[in-house]
């Protein structure tokens, strides 16, 4: 398995020059694909990411329900979802909290999802101990995932790198806070509708946190605008974008 992936990784350059057009998902993606095969600007087309139609702001009752389910408390919670891997800054978002945890104590952080090979959370990262009121919900199914996101105080992804960034796309159209990096992808993803913070620095996760948390109107609004700016995620204008891409470079071959 290993060689034929280091064969097709070594061919990617080659593969980015020859071909007539390329499709990034963002437009941080597609600067990084320009400087790094040298393709010409004009080569490579940007369609954004779409997000799955169950995305949307669910009542208390399901909320309840998947709670339940999940056996969370009935505590308010912030929330990240996604693989578990070093790129996610888990270990930098786990110390944030352990500052700020006193400070917020009727508050826990659920951390959703498992590492990229499968097993245990946290395998892939070195976490020397978890703070006070942190749950591990594992694996959460789809079904459950937008009422997970919706009964959210806040979702929080201090990712140090992503192509897109689906995590906060969906959160927002679940009407949900988002506090996320200020950098590769994620700021064009959340444009005005989220905090944003520098993920290298703890405090500045830490803060966002707590202003956040602390101020119910500043989430009301993120909440609206969340919601506005997530309806350009959708997998129909992918489509009908990437169709008009197609369509104009079979004219031109």
């Amino acid at each position: 398995m290993v060689q034929p992936f280091f064969r097709l990784l070594v061919q990617v350059p080659a593969l980015a020059k020859s071909a007539q057009h390329l499709i990034a998902i963002s437009e941080f993606t597609r600067s990084r694909i320009i400087n790094a095969f040298g393709v010409a600007p004009e080569k490579v087309s940007v369609v954004l990411n779409g997000i799955g139609p169950e995305f949307w702001p669910r009542p208390a009752s399901e909320v309840e329900r998947v709670r339940k389910t999940l056996g969370i408390s009935p505590a308010p919670y912030l929330l990240y979802v996604g693989s578990v891997e070093p790129r996610k800054n888990l270990v930098r978002l786990l110390d944030a909290w352990e500052r700020i945890h006193k400070s917020c104590p009727d508050t826990q952080l659920l951390i959703t999802g498992l590492s990229t090979r499968g097993s245990r959370v946290f395998s892939d990262v070195n976490i020397s101990r978890t703070p006070e009121r942190v749950f591990f919900t594992g694996y959460v199914s789809d079904e459950d995932l937008p009422a997970l996101y919706s009964g959210a105080v806040a979702f929080v992804y201090p990712s140090l790198y992503e192509g897109f960034g689906l995590p906060p796309a969906e959160a927002m159209a679940c009407g949900t806070p988002v506090i996320t990096s200020n950098g590769t992808s994620l700021p064009e993803v959340v444009g005005d509708a989220a905090v944003l913070v520098d993920p290298e620095n703890v405090t500045s996760i830490a803060d966002a946190i707590l202003r956040v948390v602390n101020n119910e109107s500043l989430r009301s609004e993120m909440s609206r605008r969340g919601i506005k700016r997530a309806q350009r995620f959708t997998w129909d204008n992918a489509a009908a974008q990437t169709w008009e891409i197609l369509s104009r470079e079979a004219l031109v071959a």
